[in-house]
């Protein structure tokens, strides 16, 4: 009898632990289940042809999350946080591709995905209309045609037969302008295409807004990009000047608004040629802003000339110069930050973008046989719209 007790006794403590492990093990099994069934899990649903944006649109992604309740969400663009709701409206600044990562995290788990998205433009990054285009004298003046309206400078530069435009002596400029506002932006918004060589001929860059929306720049004064040179003692901001005709194939005279005058005075040859363009106009106008002589002869010996750059002048804010702070070697271009304007009594301009520029010559020197420094531009871009290369 006692015997049989005890192997009832057993079995029922046998029985129990069996209970107990199957307890155990449903409950184990139960939490993996609940973890599989709770951990967020992502997905998008991807268009045929990629994600696309044009700049100035917003392109909203709204991703599918199972298990997202209670979670946090994590939005980064190529690297950088930009986000933290669930749904993320993106809106490129530029052109280009850029890798979007969305992460989703709880308490069980998380799970994250990366998308690409394609921004484009409809818009020219470049010059699409040149409104007014007027020669100085310089040594170029017999190949330019009296009627050419500088339309070399609209459009990509360098292709087909298209060449630099050059803006001749002191006060030559074209004014021109974009198909679109160029927004104002962190860092350097456009770029003004140098004629491909080396040697930096300065031009004053000038910026204006289509306020009044009618596609012509009549909106007001202009503004200018701040140069280095721009506080400089020799800089003269309003200065004006005449050049006259030249009498029996002589020299270009001139005459300013400081009261002194002069004579244009060629390394070879006389200046008498520098007046073709004018036709019969017995003297022509220039107003603007005149900076530093650019050149000085380095040489030390008599009668050989050896004309440099002056040395720590031009470091930014001028286009046509090369080695200096702006100039980016893959484009061949000085660039410009709209930041940098200021109005005409050298008081900052906050601009919200900008439509139309204007460059100018802004060196009012012959320099030997270097002749006049006449800067030669081939054309400009809105560098949100451009892929290009930091230096």
């Amino acid at each position: 009898m006692f015997t049989i007790i005890l192997i009832l006794s057993m079995l029922k403590i046998y029985l129990q632990f069996i209970v107990l492990l199957y307890l155990v093990l449903s409950t184990l099994s139960s939490c993996k289940q609940e973890n599989k069934l709770t951990a967020p899990l992502i997905s998008f649903t991807i268009p045929a042809n990629g994600f696309k944006v044009a700049i100035g649109d917003v392109l909203p992604l709204t991703p599918t999350v199972i298990n997202g309740g209670n979670s946090t969400y994590t939005w980064s663009v190529d690297g950088s946080i930009v986000s933290s709701a669930k749904i993320f409206s993106f809106k490129p600044l530029k052109i280009g591709n850029y890798t979007l990562q969305l992460k989703v995290s709880n308490d069980i788990g998380s799970d994250d995905k990366s998308i690409v998205v394609s921004a484009f433009s409809t818009y020219s990054p470049f010059i699409s209309k040149v409104f007014e285009y007027q020669y100085g004298p310089g040594q170029n003046a017999t190949l330019i045609p009296s009627d050419w309206k500088g339309t070399d400078f609209i459009g990509e530069p360098w292709t087909g037969t298209k060449t630099y435009t050059s803006l001749g002596g002191w006060g030559g400029y074209i004014i021109a302008g974009f198909d679109h506002t160029i927004k104002n932006s962190v860092g350097n918004d456009f770029a003004v295409f140098t004629q491909p060589g080396a040697g930096s001929e300065p031009g004053v860059v000038y910026i204006m807004s289509d306020t009044n929306g009618d596609g012509v720049p009549n909106d007001g004064e202009w503004a200018e990009i701040k140069g280095s040179e721009y506080n400089n003692p020799e800089t003269i901001h309003d200065y004006k000047v005449t050049y006259y005709k030249p009498v029996n194939n002589g020299n270009i005279t001139w005459k300013d608004n400081h009261g002194s005058s002069g004579e244009l005075i060629p390394g070879y040859g006389n200046s008498s040629w520098w007046w073709s363009g004018y036709g019969n106009q017995s003297e022509v106008v220039f107003n603007g802003e005149k900076l530093p002589n650019a050149y000085i002869n380095t040489s030390t010996q008599v009668g050989v000339e050896n004309w440099a750059v002056r040395p720590g002048l031009f470091t930014s804010g001028y286009a046509e110069c090369y080695f200096n702070l702006d100039y980016n070697i893959s484009l061949k271009a000085n660039l410009f930050d709209l930041s940098n304007a200021v109005d005409s009594a050298g008081n900052k301009v906050s601009l919200e973008g900008i439509t139309f520029i204007k460059v100018q010559s802004g060196v009012f020197q012959v320099a030997g046989w270097l002749n006049e420094i006449s800067p030669e531009i081939s054309g400009a871009a809105d560098l949100s719209l451009i892929e290009y290369t930091a230096n």
